[in-house]
Order: C-alpha cells, then sequence, then structure tokens
C-alpha cells in the first residue's frame, strides 16, 4: 500500500513514517515539503502520488500558541485539514485524521464516548473539531482517531521533562487525561486502515490519571529526583483553558475493530526500557 503522511517531520508523523515504511511505500511530506493550506498545491501533490491512504497529523499542536494566534491555527488546523479532504474526497482516498480529546469540554465526570457532547474550550480543541466536521460532512472514508496525552516517540512531553532533569518542570494540577503510548496508537491505525468502519473513534490506554501523576510515576519508576511544581488553573496569564477532566472511553474501538490498548502501566514500563536504551 501506499501511503502518504502529512506532517512526517513531528513527533506522531515521524513515528507513523518509520511504523509504517517497513511494509509500505511511504510519502512522508513535512510543512516544507507540502503547505496544507495551499489547497492547489495539496490537490497537485495528492493526485500525482496517488496514495492508497492518507494519514493527516499535520497541526499546530502547541495549545498556548493556538490561542494567541487563532488565525494561524484555524489557517493550518481547519482550512489545511479541510484541503487534504477534499483532494481525498475527489479522489476517493480514505483519510485517517489524528483529532483530540479537547473536542470535549471537561464537565462529564467518567469517560467521554464519542457520542458525548463536543464543547471545546480552548481554540486548539475548537480548530480540530471544526476539522472533524468538515473531514465528516465531504469525505466517505474516514477515520478520525480522537487520542490523548501520545508519549513516546522522539520528541514527546515526557522526553522534553527527562531532558530537563536540571530544571523545574511546570504541570497544570487539574488535568486528569488517559494517556496513548504511540506504538499503540500505530498498531491501532494499522489494524483499522485495514476495514471499512469508517467514523469517529476515541483510542487511548487504559487509564485515567493526572498529567502530574503520570509524570511522577515515571520519573519514580528511573529513579529520578525531580522538582515538579503543580500550577493551579489560570495561573499562567494567556494560556489556553483545559478541560479538567477528558478521560476517553474506548468501548467502540474494542467493538468494531477488537483493539483493547495495554494497560498504562505496562507502556510506561516499556517507554522506560526504551529510553534507557
Amino acid at each position: 500500500m501506499n501511503i502518504l503522511i502529512t506532517g512526517a517531520n513531528g513527533s506522531i508523523g515521524s513515528y507513523l513514517k518509520d511504523y509504517f515504511e517497513k511494509d509500505h511505500k511511504i510519502y512522508a511530506l513535512g510543512k516544507n515539503e507540502l503547505d496544507i493550506t495551499n489547497k492547489t498545491l495539496v490537490c497537485s501533490t495528492i493526485e500525482l502520488l496517488k496514495p492508497d491512504l492518507v494519514i493527516h497529523t499535520a497541526a499546530i499542536t502547541n495549545l498556548d500558541f493556538c490561542e494567541n494566534n487563532e488565525t494561524a491555527a484555524y489557517t493550518v488546523n481547519t482550512i489545511g485539514s479541510l484541503n487534504v479532504a477534499y483532494a481525498c474526497s475527489c479522489l476517493d482516498i480514505p483519510i485517517v485524521y489524528l483529532s483530540t480529546n479537547y473536542v470535549y469540554n471537561g464537565l462529564k465526570r467518567s469517560p467521554y464516548y464519542e457520542t458525548d457532547e463536543c464543547d471545546p474550550l480552548n481554540i486548539y480543541g475548537k480548530t480540530k473539531l471544526a476539522g472533524e466536521k468538515l473531514i465528516r460532512t465531504i469525505c466517505k472514508k474516514y477515520f478520525i482517531i480522537r487520542t490523548s496525552w501520545v508519549f513516546g516517540g522522539y520528541d514527546c512531553y515526557i522526553r522534553k521533562a527527562l531532558d530537563k532533569i536540571e530544571s523545574p518542570i511546570f504541570v497544570c494540577s487539574n488535568e486528569v487525561v488517559s494517556p496513548t503510548y504511540i506504538k499503540d496508537l500505530a498498531d491501532a491505525i494499522n489494524t483499522m486502515v485495514k476495514s471499512n468502519f469508517y467514523g469517529v473513534y476515541n483510542c487511548s490506554n487504559n487509564a485515567i490519571i493526572s498529567k502530574c501523576n503520570l509524570i511522577r510515576t515515571v520519573f519514580y519508576k528511573l529513579g529520578l529526583e525531580k522538582n515538579l511544581i503543580e500550577m493551579p488553573e489560570g495561573y499562567i496569564a494567556n494560556s489556553a483553558p483545559r478541560p479538567k477532566y477528558s478521560a476517553l472511553n474506548t468501548s467502540l474501538l474494542k467493538n468494531c475493530f477488537n483493539i483493547e490498548l495495554p494497560s498504562l502501566e505496562s507502556r510506561i514500563n516499556e517507554y522506560i526500557l526504551e529510553y534507557n536504551d
């Protein structure tokens, strides 16, 4: 299968490139190779390459940047996604769209289902939800994957924290999420795209944990002393609002694809082994 990956220089995009190129021909395009905000370029590129599948990971994912640069966020995350989706629709190519738990507002106190109301609190979530809606409107063949706090790969938030071991780490104290190990995300995508069960799916590991406790657990397992400072909501000026609770229910993934991601603890242990190597 020929697979085109947008955002191929990002942490998730680069990992997916390495993952899929073992068995498939990969067109890995970063923002320098493909400006997704240029509709003409996107259409001509996809028509030229004629991939069997497009995995669309290109996005501005920095929440605070999006909050303070709304036009740029919508241009890339929404209009860019529209351009990619339009080309896929015209050429009848399935699209995988990486979305986010931030489409939910965090007012619920149990894991979110795909059918729960989406009411994002921040610009990033709004731009990603708008991208979802456009894809669902114009495409017949799509897998929209809502995932959260993906770790693993070369540039994830845990590695960044570990690389700054001499400096204090500031983490919002009230966010509860369902983290996702990047290898499990890739495995799930690999299974899903072999089917025609198109739709919207939550995808995360089986855990509900605060961001602080997740990072603290990694440090503990590595035997590291680290100054982890919990920041109350709104403490940092101009920071994007975050949902307090955005854990994901993944029963639909299990029911449709028989995919049940491993426990978070086992994946943290695997990540630590890879980090030590």
